[in-house]
């Protein structure tokens, strides 16, 4: 069964993934097969803000410095919608933070996440996971407690 085009099975040209009021974002074909770059469609900017690998269970890949780190909770955010979009298959994350891996899975980001907004600055709904919990054995453990098995970053660690 051929997929339709723009998914990232068939990128003939971007992938949008809807929210439901507008086309939030963009999957953007790149000239490394299964990768492609992560555009935020806001009302008054475009933002690229990572990378998705589609390969195996998908990651996202995103780097981040000192002027990503909310300091109130020393934590750091991804965007709400990109998370939680059935649209979008990734199941790990990949945050390059000054130079460190900081590996967690979508699933834990969303259950132990924080949600914030700041509107007044310009920015999305993004939810923020602190610095203590991005890791990997946390994130092992905590999909053990649910009974699952899961191999994760085989090709990212």
């Amino acid at each position: 069964m051929e997929k339709p085009e723009g998914s990232p099975a068939n990128p003939k040209k971007g992938f949008n993934c809807m929210n439901k009021t507008n086309k939030l974002i963009t999957l953007i074909p790149t000239k490394h097969p299964k990768v492609y770059d992560v555009k935020l469609n806001l009302e008054f900017e475009t933002r690229y803000i990572g990378k998705i690998d589609t390969a195996g269970d998908g990651t996202f890949i995103s780097v981040r410095n000192e002027a990503h780190l909310f300091r109130k909770t020393n934590s750091l955010g991804l965007n709400y919608d990109l998370l939680s979009s059935e649209d979008v298959h990734f199941k790990n994350i990949l945050i390059i933070y000054n130079g460190k891996k900081l590996l967690t899975t979508r699933e834990y980001f969303l259950k132990k996440g924080k949600i914030f907004q700041f509107a007044k600055k310009g920015f999305e709904l993004q939810m923020f996971l602190s610095l203590d919990e991005f890791n990997l054995k946390k994130a092992l453990e905590f999909h053990r407690s649910f009974g699952g098995q899961i191999d994760l970053f085989n090709s990212v660690a």
